[in-house]
């Protein structure tokens, strides 16, 4: 694995970082379907288990029966975490969802919590998506997606009651992006982060060659709170009911790599490379050089 000075973002200017990571999520849209869908809740992070241990299966079980685990999993994590986060009086209101994906998390705070819903993104093609799934659920009006960088965020529908970034931050300029919640939040709101710190370089580097993201550490993100006006109230691990996340991932990529023959050589190579990565970060995980936190930040 390259060192963090040396991966592909290292070296790009903002703006520029902002465009090829919009293009990256762009790219990837029918990969996530194809992986985490069908619709209309899509979701782009690990799953919460809470024995900490990986779900067995039959010996027939198919790609499909392991996605249902995923996604069932991933649906536990934001169950988690509402729960921490003391989702039914704080994220029922005027919500940002900051980096959205295709809008699961979204539709899920809408549906669950009656919380009205900016969705920000800054992969153009998400939006429609994002906005089409919202229709699908009658949430029309209730949840609407936003093509913006999440560094230039305006108060134009606010002021917001929280901000939720689900495993999105770590691509934000995180002094940059405080600053920005502490124009667009009222006082006494939340910035809700569940994200993937680092607690050794290995793990930052692992984590980055695949993500196009490099993790920092919780106190990194404390300090740029700090700056802007925030309080870090809530900080909990959740490392361990999440590892068992990427032992179901490399499950589903090897299921599909066995019994799908309709897969093109550069997709089967992709996949390849997707189940090297995962068996990666599931080690790193493991081994203590990467963390699962959810933090929530109070404005002061």
């Amino acid at each position: 694995m390259s060192n963090l000075a040396s991966s592909p973002l290292a070296a790009l200017d903002p703006q520029d970082e902002v465009r090829v990571v919009g293009q990256y999520y762009d790219d990837k849209t029918a990969k996530l379907v194809r992986k985490y869908g069908p619709g209309p809740r899509i979701h782009y992070h690990v799953g919460y288990y809470p024995g900490s241990e990986t779900p067995t299966y039959p010996a027939n079980a198919t790609a499909d029966d392991i996605r249902a685990s995923i996604r069932l999993h991933q649906e536990g994590l934001l169950r988690y975490g509402a729960k921490i986060w003391g989702a039914e009086h704080r994220l029922s209101g005027k919500v940002l969802d900051v980096g959205c994906g295709l809008g699961g998390g979204s539709l899920f705070w809408a549906q669950e919590y009656g919380a009205e819903v900016t969705s920000v993104t800054n992969a153009p093609e998400h939006a429609p998506i994002v906005e089409g799934f919202a229709r699908e659920c009658g949430l029309d009006g209730k949840v609407k997606a936003l093509i913006c960088d999440a560094n230039k965020l305006t108060v134009d529908d606010g002021p917001y009651d929280a901000a939720v970034a689900i495993e999105s931050s770590g691509y934000f300029d995180r002094p940059q992006w405080f600053e920005r919640l502490s124009h667009v939040l009222r006082p006494g709101a939340s910035v809700c982060v569940e994200e993937v710190f680092t607690t050794r370089p290995h793990g930052a580097d692992v984590w980055a060659e695949y993500f196009y993201c490099k993790p920092v550490t919780v106190g990194d993100y404390e300090k740029a709170a700090n700056a802007a006006g925030f309080e870090l109230v809530d900080d909990v691990d959740a490392t361990a009911e999440t590892a068992p996340f990427w032992d179901e991932s490399a499950a589903w990529t090897q299921a599909g790599l066995d019994d799908d023959h309709s897969l093109s050589a550069v997709e089967r190579r992709q996949m390849r490379i997707s189940l090297l990565a995962n068996r990666a970060l599931g080690a790193e995980w493991k081994a203590g050089g990467l963390k699962l936190g959810f933090l929530r930040f109070e404005k002061k």
